[in-house]
């Protein structure tokens, strides 16, 4: 017999007892009732016989998936190998693409915009290098003043200090060439970590800030053209190459004599410059030579410039008991 045949005579034996039904005195309602009440009677006796197949199922997909994942960890070299190599080529148009999908969302949030340039977006706090040779700060002991200073493709890779020709620049000159390029540095750094704690704007800075306001700034630099505008007023220094100084860069300006770390740069080889000011610098070994190279502790003068590699030492301006403002360039080269 058809499906339809089926169908046809189970509807001519449900018409056939309903008619019964009434003839025997019940009312549609109930013959409805009764009916429906039997068709849930029959789906609660299928249903146990599909709960062991769906628990078949279930084991069957997690053994397989067990298998797959025991494969990778065992043979996760050759995959590995094998994935870089067949998917290198795709690399750079999938990124493409990526790009261009991405450009409606970049148009509906512009601000991402300044993330653009960052080499790193978050900082892992807890990261350290196993086994780290410590041996180029173990042997120093001390930070020298050198007075013919070369680029550092001359010079040895332990810090030091020198007196720059660079001009002094206090807070007053920062902020006529903040004003002078005001539309480039609101557009392309529009803000400065305060404390540490939040940010703020130039405006605020050089402007609204309160006279007797006691913070640190920190005003950070990743793109070309605030770094044309910056390198007319702050030269490279003596000791970086021609080639390799990076882009990123940091103003700091301090008015709360207190003690407070420098960031770390995108180039291990970094230095500080005191544009106007001076405090006493702390370099303290990283957390990986703490055992094996010692701290050194520095007077950083007014022009001054201390160049150090931030691999094997952290600086930390130190608090201090006068009131004059201090105003740094932190920079690094490749």
């Amino acid at each position: 017999m058809s499906n339809h045949e089926v169908i046809q005579e189970y509807s001519n034996s449900i018409k056939h007892l309903k008619k019964e039904c009434i003839d025997a005195g019940m009312t549609e309602e109930e013959f409805r009732r009764m009916y429906l009440s039997s068709l849930e009677t029959l789906d609660d006796e299928e249903r146990p016989n599909n709960v062991p197949r769906r628990v078949i199922t279930k084991f069957r997909v997690s053994l397989v998936m067990l298998f797959i994942t025991l494969y990778i960890v065992y043979d996760y070299k050759s995959i590995y190998s094998s994935i870089v190599c067949n998917l290198q080529e795709f690399i750079y148009p999938g990124l493409k693409l990526l790009r261009k999908i991405t450009i409606p969302f970049i148009s509906l949030f512009p601000s991402l915009t300044e993330y653009y340039h960052e080499t790193c977006l978050i900082q892992n706090p807890y990261f350290s290098v196993v086994d780290m040779d410590c041996w180029p700060c173990s042997t120093v002991t001390n930070i020298r003043e050198v007075n013919d200073p070369k680029p550092v493709t001359q010079q040895q890779t332990a810090p030091f200090i020198y007196e720059t020709t660079q001009q002094i620049i206090n807070l007053e000159a920062l902020k006529q060439m903040y004003l002078k390029n005001r539309e480039s540095f609101d557009k392309e750094s529009p803000k400065i970590l305060t404390n540490n704690k939040y940010y703020s704007s130039p405006n605020y800075l050089f402007i609204d800030r309160p006279l007797e306001d006691q913070s640190f700034y920190i005003w950070k630099f990743n793109n070309m053209n605030v770094a044309k505008v910056l390198r007319q007023v702050i030269p490279r220094p003596e000791v970086v190459p021609k080639f390799g100084q990076s882009t990123e860069r940091f103003i700091i300006v301090d008015t709360s004599q207190r003690s407070f770390s420098i960031p770390d740069t995108e180039c291990s080889f970094s230095f500080l410059l005191a544009l106007s000011g001076s405090r006493e610098i702390h370099l303290l070994p990283a957390e990986e030579c703490k055992h094996q190279c010692k701290t050194l502790k520095v007077k950083l003068k007014e022009t001054y410039l201390l160049w150090y590699n931030w691999w094997y030492w952290r600086p930390a301006v130190q608090s201090s008991m006068g009131n004059n403002t201090f105003i740094a360039h932190v920079g690094s080269y490749c």
